[in-house]
């Protein structure tokens, strides 16, 4: 065979090929094909609105009452009833001192107080007699004033030993030492056996319900500080668990070595989360101003930013924002956002930056 034949048959195959190939769609069409459909969503406003402003301060919790309750007796302790973080009620009893030696001379002092007054009734009588006997002149006047000047001592004497009667049943009394307030043991000082003195300390004893929340506001801002202003908190123990407060204590004076104004906020503390002593960092509305303000579930919060999804043109921007103030179910937007722009409201898992809107 010759060769422009054996070219010529190479060639027919290739140009059979290209013939059954069909043509490509154009880059249109396909891009078309793989975009993905636009996709539906709630939007809301940033709007303008009177919002609060708000300091954010730092403080410290302590109990709205702390007692260090001493024993305001002195014997040997025979039993002990409360344990550190025991709640207790005001009149509950915390310990019991050996009250023998006091039961035996508050009798004494009974049986002392009862001669006494049993004294002052017959001199009472006998008062009543030479007064008789005066006014029909069968006494003198020095007789007279020698018996009532005895009425009047044994009078006296009478009061003595009722006082000393009352001293010596308080002593008994202060045997069974009680709680003073209701509260939280924060520490138990006495056992068993131990020998205490009226300045010894029983018990630390703590109203846990309210807490008081103490804060430092600089003097600039002291102006915005009334009574019943309401507090937002956290402590880092709970994270972002926010609690409440009011503010009821307003120092007179601002410190002069650190210009500051003292103020304190009763915070509730019904479950005994809170502990006094932790740290807190609080905010505190002192004021309203205009703000540009979203609803508070266009916002998503992750660890490192606050993202909401702004509607541009029908398509989806994601964006970074600075927030403010909270209320009523709306956020102040510091930066990120401009009023009239429109966000996505509770955005779905298919809302994401560059995704096109119905």
């Amino acid at each position: 065979m010759r060769p422009a034949t054996l070219r010529l048959l190479s060639v027919l195959p290739v140009l059979a090929l290209v013939a059954c190939k069909k043509p490509d769609p154009p880059a249109a069409e396909l891009t078309l094909a793989s975009a993905p459909a636009p996709i539906k969503v709630q939007v809301a406003p940033v709007e303008v609105q009177p919002m609060p402003e708000h300091l954010v301060l730092t403080g410290t919790l302590r109990a709205s009452q702390e007692s260090e309750v001493a024993a305001d007796a002195a014997g040997k302790v025979t039993a002990t009833f409360v344990e550190r973080g025991q709640r207790v009620k005001q009149g509950d009893t915390l310990a019991i001192l050996d009250a023998r030696g006091a039961s035996i001379s508050a009798s004494a002092a009974n049986a002392q107080s009862q001669l006494a007054k049993a004294q002052l009734e017959q001199a009472q009588r006998e008062c009543e007699r030479v007064k008789a006997l005066k006014d029909s002149g069968a006494i003198s006047q020095a007789e007279y004033d020698r018996v009532t000047s005895q009425c009047q001592t044994t009078q006296w004497s009478a009061a003595a030993a009722q006082a000393q009667q009352q001293n010596a049943q308080k002593i008994v009394g202060d045997s069974v030492i009680r709680a003073p307030f209701p509260g939280v043991i924060g520490e138990r000082y006495v056992n068993v056996g131990q020998y205490v003195q009226p300045s010894t300390r029983v018990v630390t004893l703590y109203m846990a319900d309210p807490l008081r929340l103490e804060l430092t506001v600089p003097e600039a801002n002291v102006a915005g500080i009334k009574p019943d202003q309401p507090v937002v908190f956290t402590v880092s123990a709970f994270g972002d668990e926010k609690f409440a407060g009011t503010v009821k204590f307003i120092s007179p004076n601002v410190r002069p070595t650190t210009r500051d104004l003292v103020i304190e906020a009763f915070c509730p503390n019904a479950e005994l989360k809170l502990k006094p002593g932790m740290f807190a960092v609080a905010r505190l509305e002192t004021a309203e101003k205009p703000a540009p303000a979203v609803p508070s579930n266009a916002l998503v919060k992750q660890p490192d930013a606050t993202r909401v999804f702004a509607v541009v043109d029908k398509r989806v921007e994601e964006r970074i924002v600075q927030t403010g103030a909270e209320r009523d179910g709306k956020t102040v937007v510091l930066a990120g956002l401009k009023p009239g722009e429109n966000v996505v409201v509770s955005p779905g898992s298919d809302v994401r930056d560059g995704a096109q809107v119905q």
